[in-house]
């Protein structure tokens, strides 16, 4: 008898869920592993394609951020489509790079800030990102001026 042995896919909630846990541990390779070679990726002034890009963006915010927790709150699940309302924060340790601008330096700021994101995952790798969060209310905390 020869056996076949089956590799089980993990559901959209799992990889989503074991990228908040990589991340929470600044384990980029943790992370980047449930991308999709061809991922799409948008955020407030930044749109990506390919998984080499997304991994230098990840970069430049675990290079200036420590501590990162992500806290869901809220989540919806479609088929392989994910929305999550959740809570992000971070200890502002690192420069940081800000989309077409410039680099703030660090400030030991602790940050958090709310964010919806929707990912599309398809045969355990996610293929789309569209993270909405407010970048003005961020930058205001990492300058002092607001809540954290």
């Amino acid at each position: 008898l020869e056996m076949i042995m089956t590799q089980t896919i993990p559901t959209a909630a799992q990889v989503v869920d074991a990228m908040h846990a990589a991340f929470r541990v600044s384990d980029l390779d943790g992370i980047a592993r449930y991308w999709a070679d061809d991922v799409k990726y948008q955020a407030p002034g930044v749109e990506l394609l390919g998984k080499v890009a997304r991994i230098q963006a990840e970069h430049v915010w675990l290079d200036a951020f420590t501590s990162n927790n992500v806290e869901t709150t809220r989540r919806f699940v479609d088929g392989d489509e994910i929305v999550d309302f959740a809570i992000m924060s971070a200890m502002h340790t690192g420069p940081l790079a800000l989309p077409g601008g410039p680099v703030l330096p660090p400030t030991g700021v602790q940050i958090s800030a709310p964010y919806v994101a929707r990912y599309r995952i398809v045969d355990g790798r996610v293929v789309y990102q569209h993270v909405i969060y407010d970048r003005l209310a961020l930058v205001e905390q990492l300058q002092g001026g607001g809540p954290s």
